[in-house]
């Protein structure tokens, strides 16, 4: 029964035009949208709370080791996954201006128990003032199932954003879609989820820092500032297995700047890049140095 049941999915996606085939996930994805309506609706707080601000995204990216991130502890920040492993996090995450931590939905190939170890070191290591913001996905073990059923950040302020468009070469920009009081990108990397969020929050300058996406010119030994985290085990191999590592990164760095392309069309919020030796081309390039005088 199992069998057949593959093979009518199967063949349904064969013969299926591929805007169809996006519009039943998208709506499936909605109705799973829907039991966290409620917590996603208290996004509402933060729209336009910071018009006129300025803030720093960052990112994992090498070149963040040839920077001096200590200024940044007067600069709003979005420390985004592993970057509380940084040297320097804590000082960054201290002053007196509001400081964020935000994580990617959950996702392959980590199991659920790499999830749980690294959610709770990071509760260990992230300070309490830190407001925390998590992707929710149509995974049944979820990142918000795993933090409530283990009773992590408890200290912590919480909000949650549903990641549920996807986002394909047939989607057009929709201010709405990047509303965070509903359902927004499936996007393929937490530097676009915190872009949809600082758009969403009115910032006027976005700063990029350790946004390189130069997998393809390094081993995986070196796509990070940090050599080993404790969800990123392997991650390359894992997920590949005997594929092309090209065209896996290739087709990656495509479908991700193709998305950073999209949210450059947003009127209100002027985005840099300041990421050393980065091939991210889609917005003007400033120096952290020249950033934050």
């Amino acid at each position: 029964m199992n069998e057949m049941k593959l093979h009518l999915k199967n063949r349904i996606k064969q013969f299926s035009p591929p805007i169809l085939l996006n519009k039943v996930k998208d709506y499936k994805n909605y109705c799973d949208y829907l039991k966290y309506k409620d917590i996603v609706k208290r996004n509402i707080d933060l729209k336009n709370k910071h018009t006129g601000n300025r803030c720093f995204l960052l990112g994992s990216g090498p070149s963040i080791k040839d920077e001096d991130l200590k200024p940044l502890k007067n600069e709003i920040v979005f420390a985004l996954n592993n970057f509380y492993v940084h040297e320097d996090f804590y000082e960054i995450m201290s002053g007196d201006v509001e400081k964020y931590y935000m994580t990617a939905p959950i996702h392959p190939p980590q199991t659920e128990q790499e999830w749980i170890d690294w959610y709770s070191d990071m509760e260990k290591n992230t300070p309490n003032n830190a407001i925390m913001i998590f992707g929710i996905s149509n995974r049944i073990n979820n990142t918000k199932k795993i933090i409530d059923q283990h009773n992590l950040f408890t200290n912590h302020q919480k909000y949650w954003y549903y990641s549920g468009i996807n986002i394909t070469e047939y989607y057009k920009y929709r201010a709405i879609d990047i509303d965070i009081t509903r359902m927004t990108w499936i996007a393929d990397t937490i530097s676009i989820y915190s872009l949809i969020v600082a758009i969403y929050m009115g910032f006027s300058e976005i700063y990029l820092l350790g946004m390189d996406h130069n997998h393809i010119c390094n081993d995986e030994s070196n796509y990070r500032f940090y050599q080993n985290g404790i969800h990123q085990n392997n991650e390359s191999e894992r997920e590949l297995g005997k594929s092309s590592f090209t065209k896996h990164v290739s087709l990656g760095i495509y479908k991700v700047f193709s998305q950073y392309e999209l949210l450059s069309n947003n009127p209100n919020s002027k985005i840099y890049n300041t990421s050393r030796n980065s091939l991210l081309d889609v917005f003007d390039f400033l120096t952290l140095s020249e950033s934050i005088k």
